[in-house]
């Protein structure tokens, strides 16, 4: 019995991390983001409003809940090179409209250089 008990928890002890990626990450809210500085690590939402070679210029959301954003009325401009990795989904898919989940770099004061973005637009509402 005590076999059996010890297999269970250790299962669960070693499934843990796959049940902590299935949640969104928490990004930056905009007094956060507006007080980084150059060279942090950010973890952004996004809404793009255009793109412009290896710029995408974005609102910044505001979680709600996992589904659900407001914007926030600060704009955000990313530097965002044809090589940056994109997960769920295409380049093609970051255009105008497109609700991504930003992980960046500081440079200075509204602007980062992206690593690499999770593009949410089918799973996520905007407000």
């Amino acid at each position: 019995m005590k076999h059996l008990l010890a297999a269970a928890l250790a299962g669960l002890i070693t499934t843990a991390p796959a049940f902590a990626q299935m949640k969104p990450p928490s990004p930056m809210t905009a007094a956060q983001f507006s007080q980084s500085v150059a060279g942090q690590s950010l973890v952004l939402a996004v809404r793009v409003t255009g793109r412009e070679r290896d710029t995408l210029h974005a609102g910044l959301l505001a979680r709600r809940d996992d589904s659900h954003y407001t914007d926030t009325g600060t704009p955000v401009e990313l530097y965002f090179p044809a090589d940056t990795p994109v997960v769920m989904g295409t380049d093609a898919d970051v255009k105008a409209g497109a609700v991504l989940f930003v992980y960046a770099v500081a440079t200075t004061r509204g602007h980062a250089d992206v690593k690499r973005v999770t593009v949410v637009t089918p799973y996520v509402s905007v407000q």
